[in-house]
């Protein structure tokens, strides 16, 4: 099964920096699972414990608030959702939808775990690439937060 994950995982940006048998090695410590169209990953507000990878498929994201849901954003292959979940634990902040039927791989808390104890350095080279994800992220929401306070000034 490791392998097959690994056959998964190799070409996806996210991996670039790792090797084939890096990947093999993180692959023993993600879980791969598929969800049919129209069904929710997640839910916001449920208890964040995984990230997940998303292989074959396509899901959507969505914010909810006083004005109804909201898409966030719609996710293909390579994509990678949940991280800050699977950082901070807190819960979920939006909601995952199956747009068309996909394939993931989840990392899980207890996964995470057993990855820094086992392979400490590959760990850290691993959560180095999630925090790069999360800056290029913040720094694109950010961009666009100055964007509409510029235009709400004109």
């Amino acid at each position: 099964m490791k392998n097959d994950i690994a056959d998964l995982l190799d070409g996806l940006s996210f991996f670039r920096e790792f090797s084939y048998p890096e990947m093999t090695v993180i692959g023993k410590y993600l879980m791969l699972q598929s969800s049919v169209k129209g069904t929710s990953i997640f839910q916001k507000g449920d208890p964040g414990s995984f990230m997940l990878i998303l292989v074959k498929g396509r899901i959507s994201i969505y914010k909810g608030g006083e004005h109804g849901q909201r898409l966030l954003s719609t996710e293909n292959k390579g994509r990678i959702v949940g991280e800050m979940a699977l950082l901070d634990r807190e819960r979920r902040s939006a909601t995952c939808i199956v747009d068309e039927d996909c394939e993931y791989v989840s990392l899980n808390q207890d996964g995470l775990r057993k990855l820094a104890t086992e392979y400490p350095a590959l760990a850290y080279r691993f959560m180095c690439c999630v925090a790069q994800l999360l800056s290029r992220r913040l720094r694109r929401a950010s961009g666009m937060m100055a964007d509409f306070l510029s235009d709400e000034e004109k």
